[in-house]
Order: structure tokens, then C-alpha cells, then sequence
């Protein structure tokens, strides 16, 4: 099981969510270079490698990318960690980090790390573009959803750090009622804020994100001190 099912699990995108999403990443990228990481089975590339100029998917998960490569024509596919992708000297006009997957870069260090990572793969006026979590999940938050405790069924743990917005889903053997908060066999998550978001974008080189509402994600440029005129 890939990691993404962990995230889908606890924060899926809806249809009407995923529509409008793709609906902008459709017009944004037409006769651009796409690099889609943390691809999966295709959600994203299904439709928008149909425009970009080049599509090329990224993710750990080899029968993930195999469904994906199956769906959408034309794509090319890289089976590598999305923290450092074996992708030297190519740039790209978008890179896409969809899914909610920016979650599973939990540690803000590693996160900069990684943000760096992506940003030499982006062209001079290229974009990042991730989910808008704060925007999304946060407002869940504060109406008091996303409490810790197991589910109804018995099913699912939620679990939080106890000093910090990082989270962890537990199933079956997994479950233990008797250990409230995050441990070392948890694969924990981040529910970024906003603030935490722009500081490490500026820390890794990027302008602070810009809020597309309507889409529901937020785009990442180079900063000028990177990005020569």
C-alpha cells in the first residue's frame, strides 16, 4: 500500500473538489512540461497529459504508476522518492504535488529540503503547485473535527503529536486505545498552516504561495533573489 492511501484516507478529495482542481490545472498547463510527483494511479495526469506538452510522472509506487501509465497516453513514467528526484539538468513549466501529498512531508526541515529539490527542476517563470491544506482542512479543525480517538466502527485511530500540527492514522493491529498520541510506529503527517507553509517556501527559495481559491491550490514561484529578470 502506497503512502497516498494514508492520506486518502483521512483527507480525500471530493468529486466536486477534484473537478474544479483539474478543471485549472487543464488551462494553466496546456503546451507546458508537467512533472506530476507522487502521481499514483493517474487522477491528475488521466486528463491534463492530454494538453501539456510533456507529462511525466513521478512516484514510488511501481503498480501505481503502472495503472497510471495504462490510463493516460503518451506520459512518461519515473519510479523514484519524491524528496529528491533522479531528474538532473531537466526543468519543467509545472511541477505538481496533488493529493494532499505535501502531508507526508511532515518535518518542516525535510520539507525545505525538498522544496529546494523541486525548485531546480522548475523553470524560470515555472510554478509549484500543491493542495491549499490550510484552506482546506484547517476550517475542519477548528469546528472541532479531526478529534483524536477511534472510530465508531473501531475501524481507525486518529492520533496527534502532542506539540505540534502533526497527525497519524492507525488500523487494525495498529489501534492502541491505551497510546493516545503520535509513537515511533506511527507514519505521521502534517496539516500544514498557512504560516508554516510560506516559511518554509521562503526558506527553499520560493515566493510566498499564492491562494487560488477557486481550484483549491496554492501556487509557488521562484523568488526574485532566484529568478534573474
Amino acid at each position: 500500500m502506497s503512502d497516498r492511501d494514508d492520506v486518502g484516507a483521512i483527507v480525500p478529495h471530493d468529486e466536486a473538489y477534484s473537478e474544479r482542481q483539474i478543471a485549472w490545472l487543464n488551462e494553466y498547463c496546456t503546451d507546458r512540461s508537467v512533472l506530476d510527483v507522487g502521481a499514483g494511479e493517474g487522477r491528475v495526469a488521466a486528463v491534463v497529459a492530454a494538453v501539456a506538452s510533456r507529462y511525466v510522472a513521478l512516484d514510488h509506487d511501481p503498480i501505481a504508476l503502472e495503472q497510471c501509465a495504462a490510463c493516460c497516453e503518451g506520459i512518461e513514467v519515473v519510479e523514484a522518492d519524491m524528496h529528491d528526484p533522479p531528474l538532473g539538468g531537466q526543468q519543467f513549466d509545472a511541477v505538481l504535488c496533488l493529493g494532499n501529498t505535501f502531508c507526508l512531508l511532515w518535518d518542516v526541515e525535510q520539507a525545505v529540503t525538498t522544496l529546494r529539490a523541486w525548485r531546480a527542476l522548475i523553470t524560470e517563470r515555472g510554478v509549484l503547485v500543491i493542495d491549499d491544506i490550510p484552506q482546506n482542512l484547517w476550517p475542519e479543525v477548528a469546528d472541532g473535527y479531526w478529534a483524536s480517538g477511534i472510530s465508531e466502527d473501531g475501524g481507525t485511530q486518529l492520533v496527534w503529536k502532542a506539540d505540534d500540527a502533526v497527525m497519524a492514522l492507525r488500523t487494525g493491529d495498529q489501534i492502541d486505545p491505551e497510546l493516545p498520541t503520535i509513537s515511533d510506529g506511527d507514519r505521521p503527517m502534517r496539516l500544514w498552516t498557512m504560516g508554516c507553509m510560506t516559511l518554509a517556501a521562503k526558506l527553499a527559495g520560493f515566493e510566498p504561495p499564492e491562494n487560488i481559491r477557486e481550484a483549491n491550490i496554492l501556487v509557488l514561484r521562484l523568488a526574485t533573489s532566484v529568478r534573474p529578470d
